[in-house]
């Protein structure tokens, strides 16, 4: 179930405009390291069972992945609106490159999911999207 993140992360990489995708556990770091943006900060946000045999031989889970779009706009930080439009386009690439993109054979493909609110903090937008992938797991025989 995690091991989407690599290939995400890479997919997400060839997105025009973007200076990087991170993990979540830099998202902290972005002022302190000086993080440049705008850039993609992707983590993982749980899973349900969607079905389980009877067995308990097989279960389908339906993985939730966050992809939070940083920019940094210095103008007017108090209102957000520079950095809402510098946002709008990017995020419109990464929804375009997400639904566009085939998964590893045994994930299905993305399917948007309602994101948490975004976040404006002195100078910074914090846009989150969400998507969806299930997946078979099976036991090792």
């Amino acid at each position: 179930m995690l091991s989407l993140e690599v290939p995400l992360a890479e997919h997400l990489s060839g997105v025009p405009g973007l200076l990087g995708v991170h993990p979540m556990s830099d998202l902290e770091s972005i002022e302190q390291a000086g993080k440049p943006t705008p850039c993609v900060f992707l983590a993982f946000d749980g899973y349900q069972v969607i079905e389980q045999h009877r067995s308990r031989r097989a279960v389908r889970i339906e993985t939730r992945w966050l992809v939070i779009l940083a920019v940094k706009h210095a103008g007017r930080a108090g209102s957000g609106a520079p950095a809402r439009a510098a946002a709008a386009p990017l995020a419109e690439a990464l929804l375009k490159s997400l639904l566009g993109w085939t998964p590893p054979a045994k994930y299905t493909p993305l399917l948007l999911a309602t994101p948490p609110a975004p976040v404006f903090l002195a100078g910074a937008l914090f846009y989150p999207l969400a998507v969806t992938t299930q997946q078979v797991i099976e036991p090792d025989r």
